[in-house]
């Protein structure tokens, strides 16, 4: 099959709404090939069906209960999405979605969601145009499931303010890198129920710092890797239990942009023109980072430092680390190497915009690679390589026979056409920029469970929400988060020492080589 029609076929597939079950794949695209072998997909895998897909969705735990009361620490871009899930959005929000008095859709899709039976109680931010923000959010009366009388959120000063109030019974962490273990450790001493944003710590030290405290304390934590809840993952990760994959020996992951946006400068985001020493607490901002004098730069491009941030790996590796490691169960590698540096984007902090990481499991018998370009941007899935089949994975699958295999020796096909495909994104909404169009190919968006579409981060929320209920457990608790925030600062330390860098797992320690 050419890859011109490859394209073809796999782009008129996209219309069929779940499982690409290659009967019709069979039937009609390379019919000639293999003539008359009418298998279903199941015999073809040689296994006898697949269970992912028949997850339900779990029923609303929150009808007729207390509502759980949370604060927000941390209301960016990303704290503002996570309100927005919860059901609390801005007026403005409303309005522009509100057209000669009927709802559009995205306001439709709002108000149809679960109503999860939480209160925004309690919001702090170290910038006070947010701040502002999140109490006129708060003020809105349009809710899931209604009209909801409004009730303002309280500002703290601080988070240390706010984990000590007894007006809140969980706490949403969405500030800078630096300061997610400090806040995480002083709300879950505090009794606080936490979910966290990604990456979970800034070091490895503050990593086993949180764990501890979190199984101390016996809080319900979640780290906000939204992609535990995509179905993709969940059906790659049953594939490979099943030895579809057969022996994986090599994984190989990527980020790949080419703008300043995407290098995480952020001097055109919108409210950057609005900050001044006047209305940004410089000092709470820095928390226990190094002294240094009041920086616009410094404080809305804070990624790209490293004494705020946590490099690509951080801010995007960790994604890609934890979608395999639900597939394959990876955990902490034994020994990492890495090499780059920062050869474009020279005018904001210290970080890498191109960078290479080799991370080996010796006891799996398999290197995972991280490729990091800043300056192209092509799209590549996460490939996940085995002895009788390699298996590209994002929001959707594609699966390609071996050419040496034995598990697949009797089909006739090409190792370039793919014996395998599902897309659940089929059918949803157009997505129009490229920046748009990665994040819902990398499985961040929306998922496909129980015949329905859902957005992930909903589903991740509802989750901890559930948990904190007494109703089932997080997926992506403090144990797994210390896989992802040991794994990415061992690649960060082997980059800055130039040094290959082990894991001594009994010490819970990086030892430079």
């Amino acid at each position: 099959m050419s890859n011109l029609f490859r394209r073809d076929f796999l782009k008129g597939l996209v219309a069929v709404p779940f499982l690409g079950y290659f009967s019709m794949f069979f039937e009609k695209s390379i019919g000639k090939e293999i003539k008359g072998k009418k298998k279903n997909i199941y015999e073809i895998l040689k296994i006898k069906e697949l269970d992912a897909p028949k997850q339900k969705l779990l029923p609303p735990t929150g009808i007729g209960g207390k509502r759980l009361r949370f604060g927000l620490v941390g209301h960016g871009w990303r704290g503002e999405q996570l309100l927005k899930t919860l059901g609390f959005v801005h007026p403005e929000f409303v309005e522009k979605n509100t057209i000669n008095g009927e709802p559009t859709k995205a306001l439709l899709d709002f108000l149809n969601q679960e109503d999860l039976n939480v209160e925004f109680a309690a919001v702090c931010d170290t910038f006070d145009v947010r701040t502002k923000r999140a109490v006129e959010i708060s003020s809105n009366e349009l809710h899931p499931g209604g009209r909801r009388k409004s009730k303002a959120v309280k500002v703290f000063s601080s988070y240390r303010e706010m984990v000590k109030s007894d007006e809140i019974d969980a706490i949403i962490i969405a500030t800078a890198d630096h300061t997610h273990a400090l806040i995480a450790i002083e709300a879950a001493k505090a009794g606080k129920h936490v979910y966290l944003e990604k990456p979970m710590t800034h070091s490895i030290e503050e990593a086993v710092a949180l764990k501890k405290t979190v199984k101390s304390t016996g809080i319900v934590f979640q780290l906000g890797h939204q992609n535990r809840q995509q179905m993709s993952f969940k059906i790659a990760r049953e594939m490979y239990q099943k030895g579809v994959l057969g022996e994986v020996s090599m994984v190989q992951t990527y980020t790949n942009r080419n703008n300043t946006f995407g290098a995480w400068i952020r001097d055109d985001a919108f409210d950057h023109k609005l900050g001044n020493r006047d209305n940004i607490n410089w000092k709470e901002f820095l928390a226990n980072a190094p002294w240094t004098e009041f920086d616009l730069k410094r404080y809305f491009s804070w990624q790209r430092y490293s004494d705020y941030g946590t490099s690509v790996t951080g801010n995007d590796f960790t994604h890609r680390f934890d979608c395999v490691n639900q597939v394959l169960d990876l955990g902490i590698p034994d020994t990492v190497v890495a090499m780059g540096g920062q050869h474009y984007y020279k005018t904001h902090g210290d970080m890498p915009d191109v960078m290479n990481a080799i991370f080996h499991y010796p006891d799996r018998k398999l290197t995972m690679t991280y490729d990091c370009s800043l300056k192209n941007s092509t799209y590549r899935e996460s490939r996940i390589m085995g002895t009788e089949a390699t298996m590209d994975v994002d929001g959707a699958i594609t699966l390609f026979k071996d050419g040496q295999s034995k598990r697949y020796s009797d089909l006739k096909i090409n190792t370039s056409d793919p014996m395998y495909y599902y897309d659940p994104y089929a059918g949803i909404d157009a997505v129009s920029s490229a920046t748009s169009q990665s994040y819902f190919r990398g499985g961040y968006g929306r998922t496909l469970i129980d015949g329905k579409v859902v957005d992930a981060t909903f589903l991740h929320l509802k989750e901890w929400i559930d948990a904190v209920r007494g109703k089932g457990q997080p997926s992506c608790h403090v144990d797994i988060g210390f896989q992802e925030a040991v794994t990415f600062n061992l690649a960060n330390l082997a980059y800055v020492h130039k040094r290959p860098v082990k894991w001594d797992p009994v010490n819970e320690k990086a030892i430079i080589l």
